[in-house]
């Protein structure tokens, strides 16, 4: 009986320490996931966001624009009513001016996260960017770094999910 329990716990020792690696199927470190008809690097960008959190979700439009090495710009609704100004870099990304109604600490900064994840993920020297993951599927790109997931589909929509807030970011290019 002794001898049964000391294999059997042997083997659960031998099976824990395998090594995990990562699905190498479709998986492509080089892909960019800012294309040039989604992003100008020296004009103004206007896309049409939604944000989904709970039951409830905000929409308006997202503009920004490259300065130098940071990313700047502006969330509003469709009325022209400001939600905040934001500047992101690989170091930082900072929100500025923010609505009252979302002008908390946590909320700023899971917002701010979430932005320089999405605009810097290209960038070699954002940190998260080196770690993630990327993979192409049907000529959807998808980047997954621990509970958030950026998507880009064929058509051009972006999705990106914050798992661990229950957010969700879409994003429409839109139209001149």
């Amino acid at each position: 009986m002794r001898f049964l329990l000391f294999i059997s716990l042997v083997l659960v020792g031998l099976t824990s320490c395998s090594p995990k690696t990562a699905p190498t199927s479709n998986v492509h470190s080089d892909l960019p996931f800012w294309l040039p008809q989604l992003r100008d690097d020296v004009q103004k960008n206007d896309y049409r966001i939604t944000i989904y959190f709970g039951d409830a979700n905000l929409s308006g439009i997202w503009v920004v624009r490259q300065i130098e090495q940071s990313w700047r710009g502006i969330m509003m609704n469709e009325f022209g009513l400001k939600m905040f100004d934001f500047i992101c870099t690989a170091n930082q990304c900072e929100l500025k001016n923010v609505v009252a109604l979302a002008n908390k600490w946590y909320i700023r900064k899971t917002i701010a996260n979430d932005l320089q994840f999405i605009l810097e993920i290209d960038n070699p020297a954002y940190k998260k960017g080196r770690k993630a993951y990327r993979n192409s599927d049907n000529d959807t790109l998808t980047i997954t770094h621990k509970n958030q997931v950026l998507q880009r589909f064929p058509n051009g929509e972006m999705v990106m999910r914050n798992n661990k807030r229950n957010l969700t970011y879409t994003f429409k290019k839109m139209e001149d």
